[in-house]
């Protein structure tokens, strides 16, 4: 009987994309753990690297009734608002800060959270055919209805035909927003529609219309050459988002087969393979009608972009079951390599690609919001890349919801994402994370993932499945920990032997099994199995316990009696 040695260095390599293979520094699954945090209790302040859950708090108190759409902050940065949303039944609230106290300024006219984007001293709030805005953010802001086609009133009005209410795809309940909007270098906010008005010549296409202000009183208080249908698209393609890539504006849209004399969009079944999504790419500068590049994208759904550090990411997905209906094709993380290239960066095969309120970036690190049913059901915020560029970038799950999952597991899912904060490099990011639920009455909420409390949702961490090839037992299991064992810590370590099929759980770590307070906890199980194994250490409670690195797991091959 041989004898063997696991010792698990490092998780900085992220998730892998095989359960049973990767690098040395890679591992299998996870839910809420996140390298990029330091070890509060330790006093030292850079990143630990190692299994640290995160702790979150839901801070959207009473007065959101809908999932949040879109989370910004105020660039003008009052004291008395700091940061808005606009939700799903169409609320616009502000927060007074990142610790919550929410505030319904109003609701834009049949708003669904269309579009918004801060622009020009307003917050731009589209609804199905219209456009409101929220400000001067320099005076006192005040919500004001109907300004794309209104003529008269406060704050900037444009008075142009309305805009085209397509419906676009619904994933998990969750329904990609039809007027994404966009500032780009040239200070213009980029509204992006597609027309379904019955007259129009353009009917069945994306439209991109821009909105410029000037100022009289106040900036951005005066319209100033605002332009409907400056570009074009081809018939039958939508735009989900707007991003910039230099002096470029791209655009990102998905087919949806166009639009009939009554303006309704063609119903294009859930058989029917869809064509790729596309990134139209248009001069903004010299503002031809059409795009002077088209890139075709790896699958048909796009839904979100993002320019970060110069790198233009995009987020695609598949339909799953059909274009119209909740979408469960998996995920892809890409970003644009120049010319007509898209680089694949992660993929996860569950779950579904963000809208574009859902992403967000902070120093070297892309997130997203979703939700993920292995080897947990959760919401959750999934991270690409670390705070510290030098870092190798990898793939983690680095949050977990506050909410308890509800029955209807189709709906629940992270809906909105926002770097909120701005913390010392030492500190912890502070995202927001909107989410839904499926319980049986709908819930929604707002989660700040933060470092001072932590909610009783779990985490989990699996390691890779280790193949042994013959039968084996485990003998020893060393784990280190990166705070002494307290009141409110919990930790459950799991082995799972033969591709997961048996589960045997380890003494519950915590205060009343360790006492001692004990910074160190060398297990001695007697497992085992034929074919192979994998580690599961499970968090809840309220206290954060971090593991430290190297975890070693220590056992021997049996004689093996088949054949």
């Amino acid at each position: 009987m041989a004898k063997f040695q696991i010792k698990i260095n490092s998780i900085l390599g992220g998730i892998s994309a095989n359960a049973y293979q990767g690098r040395a520094d890679q591992f299998h699954a996870s839910i809420g753990i996140d390298p990029d945090r330091p070890i509060q209790t330790s006093g030292v302040t850079k990143t630990a690297g190692v299994l640290t859950p995160s702790s979150a708090s839901d801070v959207s108190g009473a007065v959101l009734s809908g999932y949040p759409v879109w989370i910004t902050t105020n660039p003008k940065g009052t004291s008395s608002e700091g940061i808005y949303v606009y939700a799903s039944d169409g609320e616009f609230i502000s927060y007074v800060n990142a610790a919550g106290t929410g505030t319904l300024e109003g609701t834009p006219t049949s708003g669904v959270g269309n579009g918004m984007a801060y622009y020009n001293n307003y917050i731009y709030l589209a609804t199905p055919t219209d456009i409101s805005h929220y400000g001067p953010l320099t005076e006192t802001p005040v919500l004001t209805n109907t300004r794309w086609t209104g003529s008269t009133g406060a704050g900037p009005t444009f008075n142009l035909t309305a805009l085209g209410n397509a419906t676009y795809p619904t994933q998990r309940g969750v329904t990609i927003p039809n007027h994404p909007m966009h500032v780009h270098s040239d200070n213009k906010l980029y509204v992006g529609d597609f027309d379904t008005i019955a007259a129009e010549a353009n009917r069945g296409r994306g439209l991109i219309h821009w909105i410029r202000t000037t100022r009289t009183t106040d900036e951005g208080d005066t319209n100033d050459g605002t332009t409907r249908s400056a570009f074009l698209l081809p018939w039958g393609y939508a735009p989900t988002d707007i991003e910039s890539w230099g002096t470029d504006l791209v655009v990102a849209a998905i087919y949806v087969g166009g639009a009939n004399t009554a303006g309704t969009l063609i119903d294009l079944g859930v058989a029917m393979r869809q064509p790729s999504a596309k990134l139209f790419f248009w001069d903004a500068i010299n503002a031809p009608s059409l795009p002077y590049k088209v890139v075709d994208l790896p699958d048909p759904l796009v839904t979100a972009l993002l320019n970060h550090n110069g790198n233009l990411y995009i987020w695609t997905g598949s339909y799953g079951s059909g274009i119209a209906s909740d979408s469960v094709g998996g995920t892809r993380l890409s970003v644009f390599a120049g010319g007509y290239s898209i680089k694949q960066l992660a993929f996860l095969e569950e779950g579904l690609p963000p809208i574009a309120g859902g992403v967000a970036a902070s120093g070297g690190r892309i997130v997203w919001g979703g939700y993920t049913s292995y080897p947990e059901d959760a919401i959750c915020m999934w991270g690409y890349g670390y705070k510290d560029d030098n870092l190798p970038k990898a793939l983690h799950n680095i949050a977990v919801g506050s909410p308890t999952i509800g029955a209807s597991l189709t709906t629940w899912t992270a809906t909105a994402v926002a770097a909120v904060e701005q913390p010392s490099f030492g500190a912890d990011p502070r995202w927001w994370m909107g989410w839904k639920d499926g319980a049986a009455t709908q819930d929604f909420g707002i989660d700040r993932i933060n470092a001072v409390s932590n909610t009783s949702r779990l985490s989990v961490w699996r390691s890779f499945i280790y193949p042994i090839g013959q039968p084996f037992k485990i003998n020893k299991i060393s784990l280190p920990l990166g705070s002494a064992v307290a009141a409110d810590m919990t930790l459950i370590p799991i082995i799972l032997t033969d591709d997961l099929s048996t589960s045997t759980a380890q003494t519950t770590i915590n205060s009343t099994n360790y006492a001692a307070s004990q910074r160190r906890i060398v297990l001695y199980p007697t497992i085992q199995g034929l074919n192979n194994f994998c580690l599961q250490l499970r968090w809840s409670g309220i206290a954060i316990l971090p593991v430290n690195l190297p975890i070693i797991i220590e056992g021997e091959t049996l004689n093996d009696a088949t054949g």
